[in-house]
């Protein structure tokens, strides 16, 4: 093995609290920051992550992710690096609003996607099945640039759940998936890869967060 680890070890951080996810809002591609709890839920993962000792940061480039990273680039002192690949799905129109606000101006959209049809898409917005393409092929790219190594990956709810259904065999969500998985803020989900072969090691951990208070 000439010291290589044959395992690459995917550290899996959901950002924190934003102001989309406070105030009900579609957070998509909207520059969402991170709410006063959302930045203690950050400082607490970077503890967290710092314990595992990743040896690549990785995060999506939007706002909210960028900010739940920071902390853990500072107490590892890693220069994060920015995937595009890895945010959250761009709902178009949806993005910003509030979902009483856009079920109210497009209806027929909200509609149908309150019921996980998977080729609906608000004007100017992503399919599901282009964001499972984008967020796999990112991780695919981090298997390939880092094997062996420990990687910490800061990233969206949804992104996540594509990284779940592409580990797990699903696919894209076209294939009328019989499972949805929705981790917190700022949790941590751990996952390996040997080979061809993944392992979950644990997901949605929030041990971290457990004296976290919203005042």
């Amino acid at each position: 093995m000439n010291g290589v680890d044959p395992r690459t070890v995917l550290y899996l951080v959901r950002h924190g609290e934003a102001e989309s996810n406070r105030d009900n809002r579609f957070g998509g591609w909207s520059p969402a920051p991170l709410t006063e709890l959302g930045h203690r839920q950050a400082v607490a993962a970077a503890g967290e992550i710092r314990r595992r000792a990743p040896t690549v940061l990785v995060t999506s480039d939007l706002a909210r992710a960028r900010q739940t990273a920071q902390p853990i680039a500072d107490l590892l002192r890693i220069e994060p690096r920015l995937e595009p690949g890895l945010r959250e799905r761009s709902l178009g129109v949806f993005d910003g609003l509030s979902f009483v606000e856009a079920e109210a101006r497009y209806p027929d959209v909200w509609k149908r996607l309150a019921s996980r049809e998977p080729d609906a898409v608000p004007e100017g917005g992503e399919t599901a099945d282009a964001v499972f393409t984008r967020v796999s092929n990112s991780i695919e790219r981090l298997l390939t640039d880092h094997p062996g190594e420990r990687i910490a990956v800061v990233t969206h709810g949804l992104a996540l759940f594509h990284v779940f259904s592409y580990v797990c065999g699903l696919g894209p969500p076209s294939h009328d998936h019989p499972v949805f998985v929705l981790v917190d803020n700022a949790s941590i989900t751990q996952l390996e890869r040997r080979g061809t072969h993944w392992r979950i090691v644990s997901i949605n951990d929030t041990a971290h967060l457990r004296d976290m208070t919203i005042g």
